[in-house]
């Protein structure tokens, strides 16, 4: 149902005024800058401070935790790590650094309380606005890694002093070490792993046996015995070596995180932190039912075992394949990739495209997309708008920014003047959309448009655009509702696309 497709990566109206909604979204960002500012300020005179007192190192590293605004319209999430250690204590620093970082706790603890205060506030507005409370919360953690009631709401137990997530506890607790190339493994793996040796296929009732890594990946190179690996979230199989499958979990899991800070209020009281908020006694666990992934070694193996899938045309012309579970198939369904090391997109853009469709269907509840009127395009917008997710070395991740091959097409299609009047894109129905003289076009206006509504004005429309995709994904959109994108936007339609093409003008002109 949602191949990505290769080739051609190819004022007088009277609309709706502005939502009280949007008026409390306005009202939290301000509130969120000025705790940031209030903060910046104090940390800034404390580095001055320091420089002055001749301690340049002291300031520099005050100075990190004042960094100046973005630039870009790209979004930055930084994803939360398994285990978080204790904290040591200042006692073993010199008298001189133990000082300043005293003060730095002091200027940081009321802006992570301000923090959790906006979180909770954002978490009871009328409706909820859930992604901005999870972004809250995190800041919150930047500044009070042990706040306790943070630490729950996102998933996290107390663990050893510190905390952890409920998989990575019940790993530990099943006597599994975190490997720096293979993630979880058992322990007595260890010693085998920095031989350069893995296990061979089991063989019931027999001991494992241990190969040169080479070898153990090529028994491993047919679908008859592939690698199998369990993440907090997915079960992957794949047929490529073992590193690079751990490494393409590690992704999967990167984007978990992200995706759900970005779309919590799509996903709505599924979400895991809704529940939370809404049951203070409740405690996270591993209960987790994982999402199903595969993963090739080549395009000919791919084309082969999906042709009985989706047949030859989405086998032969397709990147990735997720398609939705429908009434009466259960709630998971697989996702299939293959590694294209020189293809026309990344495996990664390919990778967060098709998974994040497979995370919004499998996580928000019963869909009834098809019975919109129109507006196919958002949910290939929303696929094509994660191909734009890039790893930074920080171990932070960008999304929104102009990445990309397919949205580097786009800018030259808009320029060209491919793309149809808005109007017009917004009421194209699948097929509409799918249509072969317009597909590869329309993959990019969609893109294209998706980007803007999440990033555009520091994300002054990503709430309402994303409150209208909550309603398209149970199929709301109507002819005349009241509830059309330029509704949510209180913004006629010929004005949304003036501003669209503006967006892109200082792209288009480089």
């Amino acid at each position: 149902m949602f191949p990505i497709l290769l080739a051609a990566l190819a004022l007088t109206l009277q609309v709706p005024p502005p939502t009280a909604d949007a008026d409390r979204a306005k009202e939290l960002e301000t509130d969120a800058r000025a705790i940031r500012m209030r903060e910046s300020d104090s940390l800034r005179a404390l580095a001055d401070r320091l420089k002055g007192q001749g301690d340049p190192n002291g300031a520099a590293e005050v100075l990190k935790l004042a960094p100046p605004e973005p630039e870009g319209s790209a979004t930055l999430i930084l994803p939360l790590p398994d285990v978080v250690e204790a904290r040591p204590g200042l006692s073993s620093l010199p008298a001189a650094e133990a000082a300043w970082r005293k003060e730095i706790d002091a200027i940081r603890k009321p802006a992570g309380e301000a923090f959790f205060d906006l979180a909770k506030r954002a978490a009871t507005a009328e409706p909820p606005h859930m992604a901005r409370a999870g972004i809250a919360l995190r800041e919150t953690l930047a500044r009070l890694p042990d706040h306790a009631e943070a630490r729950r709401l996102l998933g996290y137990v107390p663990h050893d002093g510190g905390w952890a997530r409920p998989f990575a506890v019940r790993q530990l607790k099943d006597g599994n070490v975190s490997h720096p190339t293979y993630g979880w493994v058992p322990e007595d793996w260890v010693v085998h792993l920095e031989l350069g040796e893995l296990p061979a296929p089991a063989v019931r009732g027999k001991a494992t046996t241990w190969l040169p890594a080479a070898e153990a990946d090529r028994l491993r190179s047919t679908w008859r015995t592939p690698w199998q690996i369990n993440t907090e979230h997915f079960e992957i199989r794949a047929d490529v070596p073992l590193a690079e499958a751990i490494q393409f979990g590690r992704r999967l899991e990167a984007f978990h995180d992200l995706f759900f800070a970005l779309m919590a209020d799509v996903v709505g009281d599924e979400l895991p932190l809704s529940r939370r908020f809404r049951s203070p006694a409740l405690q996270p666990d591993a209960s987790y039912r994982p999402h199903q992934v595969v993963y090739y070694a080549d395009r000919d193996e791919y084309h082969e075992r999906m042709r009985p899938v989706a047949g030859e045309q989405v086998a032969s012309q397709s990147l990735g394949y997720y398609d939705p579970p429908r009434q009466g198939q259960g709630n998971r369904r697989p996702a299939y990739f293959f590694r294209d090391a020189d293809g026309q997109l990344p495996v990664e853009a390919t990778l967060y495209h098709e998974v994040s469709h497979q995370l919004l269907f499998e996580s928000a509840g019963r869909n009834a997309y098809l019975a919109n009127a129109g507006d196919y395009w958002v949910f290939e917008g929303l696929g094509t708008y994660f191909e734009t997710v890039t790893p930074r070395e920080d171990g932070s991740i960008e999304v929104g920014g102009m990445a990309g091959a397919r949205l580097e097409e786009a800018v030259r299609s808009l320029g060209a003047r491919k793309f149809l009047r808005l109007e017009e894109f917004l009421r194209q129905d699948q097929a509409a959309f799918n249509r072969d003289e317009r597909i590869f076009v329309n993959y990019q206006q969609a893109m294209a448009l998706a980007v803007f509504l999440m990033q555009a004005d520091r994300g002054a429309y990503r709430e309402p655009f994303l409150d209208y995709v909550r309603d398209a994904y149970r199929g709301r959109i109507k002819r005349g509702s009241g509830r059309s994108l330029e509704d949510r936007l209180g913004t006629p339609v010929d004005e949304i696309e003036r501003r669209f093409r503006a967006f892109y003008a200082p792209a288009a002109k480089g």
